[in-house]
């Protein structure tokens, strides 16, 4: 099995933050310590939705952001719905 689905269908097929169904075409697979200190491990990758994952704090997003303002995933007042890994433990 190939890790995009692996990870998909650990995850409950649903974005591990808001917890919408994500279909496996339309999610993403997204590093939870990305760049130099992250891995490809399983442990290290998590389902989201793409709202969630641009709203993500990750300096990384900012390009996904503006396409996501006109496609309106996001509205341009995008700010205040940014969102950080330790929140998303404090939920579980």
């Amino acid at each position: 099995m190939i890790t995009r689905e692996r990870i998909w269908l650990r995850d409950n097929q649903r974005c591990v933050r808001c917890k919408v169904l994500v279909g496996l075409n339309k999610c993403h697979i997204d590093h939870i310590k990305s760049g130099k200190l992250g891995t490809n491990e399983d442990n290290n990758l998590r389902t989201l939705c793409i709202r969630c994952h641009v709203l993500r704090a990750d300096l990384r997003h900012s390009g996904m952001r503006a396409k996501a303002i006109a496609k309106g995933i996001i509205p341009p007042n995008w700010r205040s719905l940014v969102w950080e890994d330790h929140e998303l433990d404090n939920e579980t």
